[in-house]
């Protein structure tokens, strides 16, 4: 069962650059529908109750980097569960960049200062 996500007022932040996702013998795997090449981008999801580090597999290599603010199009949880483990695997449609204002770029910089 596939359930898709509201993300409404949630914010998401790559914490680790899209990486090659890969089977168990090192070849990346593709989409089965498209055979495009599945990446695997690391996000931190933020609400106003706290946040989650999450893994989302993409069709596709997602242009983004590390601590950019982006917004995840069809975000869709897969719950799984193999040999007594189990857990939820994330897939989206997309990761796509939020348009930087001057605003969000002035909060940016000013806070890069800060660290």
């Amino acid at each position: 069962m596939q359930l898709e996500l509201k993300t409404d007022g949630v914010e998401f932040v790559v914490s680790r650059a899209p990486q090659h996702k890969n089977d168990n013998d090192g070849r990346q795997k593709t989409d089965r529908e498209t055979g495009a090449p599945l990446h695997v981008t690391e996000l931190v999801a933020m609400d106003q109750s706290g946040a989650e580090v999450i893994k989302v597999t993409t069709a596709g290599e997602p242009n983004v980097v590390k601590r950019q603010l982006v917004t995840v199009v069809k975000l869709v949880a897969t719950p799984w569960s193999i040999d007594g483990r189990g857990g939820v695997a994330f897939r989206a449609e997309a990761i796509v960049p939020v348009p930087t204002t001057p605003a969000s770029a002035a909060r940016a910089a000013s806070s890069a200062g800060a660290s």
